[in-house]
């Protein structure tokens, strides 16, 4: 399964969004993530994520690298996926404001404080990649 993930930053601060109780792992904290639809490129699946998820559309997106998440997660039609290919694109936003969709919460949060949210190992490397972690 491929997932593409938008990394926004702001003000020297970054945007996570809180994963909802329906959502697989519910409670963790993500930059906004997407998988990608069938014959969907990783472009056209960020920037259907932001729109659905935060109704913005993006200035510019640059690709910062992929990370495989070994795991079991159901897909659509209740199929197993082995493992999902997470990519990280940074993302400047062509307006400041914007609606959260699907999210329990956001927060913008400092660079240093990341490490005080549960985030799942592959954002953590992509943040990494990113050069907002250590």
């Amino acid at each position: 399964m491929l997932a593409v993930c938008g990394i926004i930053r702001r003000k020297g601060r970054v945007l996570v969004c809180k994963r909802s109780s329906g959502m697989a792992f519910p409670g963790f904290w993500e930059p906004p993530t997407e998988s990608l639809d069938e014959n969907e490129t990783l472009e056209e699946a960020l920037e259907r994520v932001l729109f659905e998820r935060l109704s913005v559309n993006p200035e510019r997106m640059r690709s910062i690298g992929a990370t495989d998440f070994p795991c079991e997660i159901a897909k659509e039609g209740g199929a197993l996926a082995d493992g999902i290919r997470l990519w990280g694109y940074e993302v400047e936003l062509r307006r400041n404001y914007f609606h959260i969709y699907g999210y329990d919460d956001f927060r913008w949060i400092k660079p240093q404080h990341l490490k005080r949210l549960r985030i799942l190992k592959p954002h953590v490397i992509l943040l990494t990649l990113g050069g907002l972690l250590p």
